[in-house]
């Protein structure tokens, strides 16, 4: 009686899997299926355009449309068969289970017999892989254990009405970005492998990288940006800019508001460059080679706002309050710059969000409003409005949870130490990839922060049923109002913020909570006073 019982909990047990499997069969087939739709009514966007602009032939248009609905039906088909199928296959997997387990042994021996052959094959592939990387390497100047390499980029020539100094064809500097080791032996000069054997995961020993900058040409252009109403900041950008001239023979660019200040200090100062519209910002980054910042977090973050695209290297200089991303120290300006225009130099990649903003007015995800780019987080948040938020939240198309408090905070590994932190989000590595997701004043016990992956998407929707819309702030400013029915989508941009480090990564992480948040600081335990006995 009691081996037919065991025989009956296993055969539920089976009957159990089978329909878990199914219904994330189901799932699955759901989402493939609105996947289809949302295809088809894209599809059927663009023609219907398409026969607003030209009228050619009807029965050309005829024939396309019958084509779409008829791969629609299809799909669907595909799909009602696909999942009763994959329940008869989940239940004969289990059933054939004991069968493959006893020609596992089998299969072993023929496997370790076959293992040196396999050897000799690896290591013929090796040799051709090798291969392939040096001819890379000479094709493409990508340097051994490199990781970027920055092209010589030329400014295109201006027209005929800019002045002479536009006229002139500069030329960017290149460098390259490397994994930094501790000499060719060192513990750090690891890479990632993973390998499957005999079933078996195994990974290599992986370590932490710090990423190091090498200039292969001299930088030629230096963008300073200030921190403003501070005259602190405009005696040392009198002095760096003169250095930066007069000594290293490089050309410099500020905004127009320092260059005013500058011209009403000293006429000498007529060799500075700027800017006079948005357009010419915009392409600021085939002209500068180094940025340097003067202030606080807050001037990097506007420095990082200026480049829609790919940013040059930044070096922070701290004259703010905190300053977790300002390492280097006004007072050594010229030796710290000298370094850097030397070289190399450890860098820090600070990963920034791409955010978009959909309608609900939207006929698809692609017809967005312009995109924002945040090096800390950007805020979702209930604004004047004295009604709980309500906010429906996805990874990419997972469901997370339902926020219901004052807002929610996406933020960066950069932004940890910021707004997330204040809320109770975790400090993070700013090398570390990902996304925080941490809620502002949940009204719930059990809603703690999470860490999201980097390569996923973020969804934030305002339910119909809200009783309130929500504000979106980027990075502190340019809030965006979302109504019932709006999404905000959030993913990893593809060009980081570069900022130069003093010492490496973690040390200048490190120092900072350690001198800006006072981290774990607490007097020491006095020696003398009872102790433990030996046993």
């Amino acid at each position: 009686m009691d081996e037919h019982l065991i025989e009956f909990s296993e055969a539920l047990r089976t009957v159990a899997k089978a329909l878990r499997r199914a219904a994330e069969g189901k799932a699955s087939a759901q989402a493939e299926a609105a996947e289809w739709k949302w295809r088809y009514e894209l599809e059927r966007t663009r023609n219907i355009q398409m026969e607003q602009k030209v009228s050619g032939n009807n029965n050309c248009e005829m024939l396309r449309h019958w084509w779409i609905r008829s791969s629609l039906d299809n799909a669907m088909d595909m799909l009602r068969i696909m999942l009763p199928c994959l329940f008869f296959w989940e239940v004969g997997k289990e059933q054939n289970k004991r069968i493959a387990e006893a020609r596992m042994a089998e299969q072993f021996s023929a496997e370790k017999n076959g293992d040196l052959d396999c050897e000799r094959v690896k290591n013929s592939d090796n040799q051709s892989m090798l291969q392939n990387e040096s001819n890379e390497h000479s094709e493409t100047g990508c340097m051994k254990h490199g990781i970027w390499s920055h092209e010589v980029l030329r400014d295109r020539e201006s027209d005929s009405n800019s002045n002479a100094d536009r006229n002139k064809i500069m030329r960017k500097a290149s460098f390259k970005l490397s994994w930094w080791c501790n000499g060719e032996n060192g513990d750090q000069h690891k890479h990632d492998i993973v390998s499957f054997e005999r079933g078996n995961i195994t990974t290599a020993e992986r370590s932490s990288k710090q990423i190091s900058l090498k200039w292969e040409s001299d930088p030629q252009t230096v963008l300073i940006l200030t921190k403003p109403n501070s005259v602190s900041v405009r005696i040392l950008c009198v002095q760096m800019v003169r250095w930066l001239r007069e000594r290293k023979k490089l050309n410099v660019y500020v905004e127009p508001r320092v260059k005013v200040e500058l011209l009403a200090e000293s006429s000498n100062f007529s060799y500075v460059q700027t800017w006079k519209d948005d357009s010419e910002i915009s392409h600021l980054h085939m002209k500068v080679d180094l940025v340097i910042t003067l202030g606080g977090d807050g001037t990097v973050l506007w420095a990082a706002s200026m480049f829609k695209g790919p940013v040059p290297p930044i070096v922070p200089f701290s004259l703010g309050s905190l300053g977790f991303m300002t390492p280097f120290h006004s007072e050594h300006f010229k030796d710290c710059l000298d370094s850097v225009l030397r070289g190399p130099i450890s860098i820090t990649l600070r990963h920034r969000l791409l955010c978009r903003v959909v309608r609900d007015a939207a006929k698809n995800e692609y017809e967005t409003e312009e995109p924002f780019l945040v090096l800390n987080e950007v805020t979702i948040d209930r604004g004047i409005s004295s009604y709980l938020t309500n906010l429906e939240c996805y990874c990419d198309n997972s469901f997370v949870t339902c926020v219901q408090g004052d807002g929610l905070i996406l933020s960066t590994t950069s932004g940890s130490t910021a707004y997330s932190l204040a809320a109770g989000g975790s400090m993070v590595h700013p090398q570390v990839p990902g996304i925080l997701f941490t809620p502002i004043c949940p009204h719930s016990l059990s809603f703690r922060p999470l860490i999201l992956p980097e390569h996923v998407t973020v969804r934030i929707m305002v339910p119909f049923n809200s009783r309130s819309p929500a504000w979106a702030s980027f990075d502190g400013k340019d809030r965006k109002l979302l109504a019932a029915g709006d999404a905000l989508l959030c993913s990893m941009a593809p060009w980081p913020v570069p900022t130069a480090c003093q010492v490496d990564s973690t040390n200048d992480f490190l120092r900072s909570i350690h001198d800006g948040l006072h981290w774990n600081l607490r007097k020491t335990q006095s020696f003398d006073g009872p102790r433990d006995r030996d046993l």
